[in-house]
């Protein structure tokens, strides 16, 4: 069990990454925005997980995906395809979810801002706006595991319509924000 609610940083750290490394593929997604807790989380997170020898996907933006690609070199890259415009990012998010899916691996999501409300768990992407919960929802709806970090200036609940946040359960808490899994019995 990945439970550890009160136990130290270090701790919370090394469960989830051999969490993490247990997968045979790993995709990110997150804010794109490098000063925010999203950001900071995932780049204190990263390091741990220096040993993961599967693959890695990520978007091709600024902030989290940025770091992802800075800690993993060889990461496949998911781009948008011209012409620029908000169907483009949505697709390029659904090529990602999809690619993590097909390789029956896991979605790391680091949102910075809480949920629309109109998303929720679907076989096709709808973010409303966030590309961080249009990808968790489809992830969600098509099955693929999600862990997924709540940063703490979000609030101690999940920050998410009631379709979703139902399919998620809380790992634990550590310092900045709270550790949230879906789609695993472990």
């Amino acid at each position: 069990m990945l439970f550890f609610y009160k136990r130290s940083f270090f701790v919370a750290m090394a469960s989830l990454s051999s969490f993490v490394c247990s997968f045979p593929c790993v995709a990110f997604s997150g804010s794109r925005f490098p000063g925010s807790a999203a950001a900071v989380a995932a780049a204190s997170f990263l390091p741990s997980l220096s040993s993961f020898c599967g693959s890695v996907g990520v978007g091709c933006a600024s902030g989290v995906d940025s770091l992802v690609r800075a800690a993993f070199p060889a990461a496949l890259v998911f781009r948008v395809q011209p012409p620029l415009s908000r169907v483009a990012f949505a697709l390029r998010s659904a090529r990602l979810v999809r690619w993590v899916a097909a390789g029956s691996g896991l979605l790391v999501v680091f949102p910075a801002a809480a949920c629309p409300s109109g998303v929720v768990p679907s076989a096709s992407f709808r973010g409303f706006g966030s590309g961080s919960w249009g990808s968790a929802a489809l992830a969600v709806g098509l099955g693929v595991p999600v862990l997924l970090f709540v940063p703490a200036v979000l609030g101690s609940a999940f920050p998410a319509p009631a379709a979703l946040a139902v399919r998620f359960r809380l790992l634990g808490s550590v310092s900045g924000g709270s550790w949230w899994v879906s789609g695993v019995r472990r």
